[in-house]
């Protein structure tokens, strides 16, 4: 019995001990995720970039990250949100057309914006909310709907015309509230080098301004993040949704040489076209385009590669057809009433075309130094994200093991 006694003793101090020992165990890092639209993965090297070259040495890039097809804004940021391809999150173009609701979307209609029915899967910051873990997004996709009924703790509608610090200065208050609304997970967004490629090319003066502009950026954040002393515990992923290629009125693709336009119904437009063939002529119209596809290609919806992951939705069209990079598909009549069109630049290409590629480095306490990673897909950043955060993920199409290799 004095045996069993002294057992017992030991026992209950040896519990008493335990309880009474600080935990080791460590809260996750912050983590800001920051995207410039279009920023292509070689800008770097077009210019001085000193901000993200301190980032790069000291945390992780990438050769490469390979958008979700089409390379278009929004099914890229929505996928990187989601870690969904397009044919699992329903977000298969910029415009689109669901024929079981009756409606079409475009970026531009701020009704079908913030409609959660056109968005599938889960967002990360719904993930993140549900697990308790407050989340602020700046003009990130799908962060203006209520999906799933639900919204980030801070969010924002897009203004373009806010300012580039205002941004920053708004998502960093978030961080470092102090209170029971401060986050630990937020977006920012900036358009400004998608908008420049567009508009003079990826190869411009004017691009090459844009991306030094991005880098002082990149700059002041680094150093409003050591100011407000959260630093060392945030961890910074500077993203882009696609790259950009050269267009020119001398890379052209005209429908009517083959077909008569009016045919078809467009839903999506160049360089990848989706429409749907009016009065039953599919075949007919498909056969034409097929045998004249010279700097295209053109598939029917159940042909569409598998490697595009988008074939399997609803919202996808009769038709798809892709421009060779550089390339514009239009009409006649479309080109002559715009003598300026097509000129700068383009995306919506290939998504294995080394020229949609974005950009990815990140840095903070949970990433290696110094580290070059291989070219990935952007699909693995939201269960990298959550890994990060401590927080299990929602079924996605993306893996931490593809990218698990760039953290300590």
């Amino acid at each position: 019995m004095r045996l069993k006694h002294l057992l017992m003793v030991v026992l209950a101090f040896a519990f008493i001990t335990a309880c009474q020992t600080p935990s080791t165990q460590t809260e996750p890092n912050k983590l800001l995720l920051v995207s410039f639209d279009g920023f292509r993965v070689d800008y770097l090297s077009k210019t001085d970039t000193p901000n993200f070259d301190k980032l790069v040495s000291s945390g992780v890039v990438s050769e490469g990250m390979i958008p979700i097809f089409p390379s278009k804004t929004f099914p890229n940021h929505y996928a990187i949100a989601t870690g969904l391809y397009p044919e699992n999150s329903g977000f298969v173009g910029n415009n689109m057309y669901d024929a079981e609701m009756g409606k079409s979307f475009s970026i531009g209609n701020r009704e079908a914006v913030e409609n959660a029915d056109w968005y599938g899967g889960e967002p990360i910051w719904n993930t993140l909310e549900k697990a308790g873990v407050k989340t602020g997004t700046m003009f990130w996709v799908g962060s203006e709907a209520p999906i799933q009924d639900m919204r980030p703790t801070h969010w924002k509608k897009y203004d373009g015309g806010m300012p580039d610090s205002a941004r920053i200065d708004t998502v960093l208050k978030w961080l470092d509230l102090g209170n029971e609304k401060e986050v630990d997970f937020a977006t920012l967004y900036f358009s400004f080098v998608d908008t420049y490629g567009h508009r003079y090319g990826p190869n411009s003066e004017e691009t090459v301004a844009a991306i030094q502009r991005a880098d002082e950026l990149i700059g002041y954040l680094t150093e409003q993040l050591k100011e407000r002393g959260l630093a060392d515990q945030t961890n910074l992923m500077v993203v882009s949704d696609h790259g950009m290629a050269e267009v020119s009125r001398e890379r052209l693709v005209l429908l009517d040489e083959f077909i008569n336009p009016d045919e078809l119904q467009m839903v999506e437009y160049s360089p990848a076209l989706m429409a749907n063939v009016r009065n039953g002529n599919l075949e007919e119209v498909y056969q034409v385009l097929k045998e004249s596809a010279e700097h295209f290609r053109v598939y029917k919806k159940d042909e569409i590669p598998e490697r595009f992951h988008l074939k399997n939705h609803h919202r996808v069209p009769d038709l798809l057809l892709i421009a060779d990079v550089g390339y514009t598909i239009s009409t006649r009549q479309y080109v002559e009433e715009r003598p300026g069109y097509p000129a700068g630049g383009a995306h919506g290409f290939d998504n294995q075309a080394p020229e949609m590629h974005s950009l990815f480095v990140a840095a903070g306490p949970d990433f290696k130094k110094g580290y070059q990673m291989e070219t990935f897909e952007n699909i693995h950043l939201y269960p990298l994200m959550v890994h990060l955060l401590d927080v299990e993920p929602a079924p996605v199409d993306g893996s931490l093991d593809s990218v698990s290799v760039m953290l300590n």
